[in-house]
């Protein structure tokens, strides 16, 4: 079953919610669903794209949290450029996803930290290390905090 109009709409407010390219955007679809458009994908794939632009930070306009739930985090999409820091670098993007934190805090810490602009031009090792050993320090302590609570 094709996806609803309302669905292909949700996607393309998505999409420009979270400043994606066309590039980026066609990625996500062939990487997650092997087409170049959403309007190939099933209803099912619509809604599982929808959830992916979620855990990127969008949320429908109009959409209230419920209480207890984390805030989402900024719509800004990283993208990591083919190299040596490259996996070290995907994995800060997932820690600093993990916490919760906004993903512009990210370049505004680089800049401050390391002296580098946006975190996408960090490749020195050492910087990378700090920022890995931190970002594992703040999630088991959050862990910690989680499961003294409940």
């Amino acid at each position: 079953m094709k996806p609803t109009n309302a669905q292909l709409a949700k996607i393309h407010i998505a999409k420009k919610d979270l400043q994606l390219t066309d590039e980026v955007y066609r990625d996500i679809l062939a990487l997650n669903f092997g087409v170049s458009s959403a309007k190939y994908l099933s209803s099912t794939e619509a809604m599982q794209l929808l959830d992916i632009f979620g855990a990127k930070g969008w949320t429908a306009k109009g959409k209230k949290s419920l209480p207890g739930q984390k805030k989402q985090v900024s719509g800004t999409y990283i993208v990591i450029s083919p190299g040596p820091a490259a996996s070290r670098q995907r994995k800060i993007l997932a820690m600093w996803n993990e916490l919760g934190y906004c993903m512009e805090k990210l370049h505004s810490r680089c800049s401050k930290q390391f002296d580098v602009e946006r975190f996408e031009w960090l490749t020195d090792d050492r910087a990378l290390h700090v920022l890995i050993t931190d970002l594992a320090k703040r999630i088991e302590s959050l862990k910690e905090k989680k499961y003294s609570k409940g």
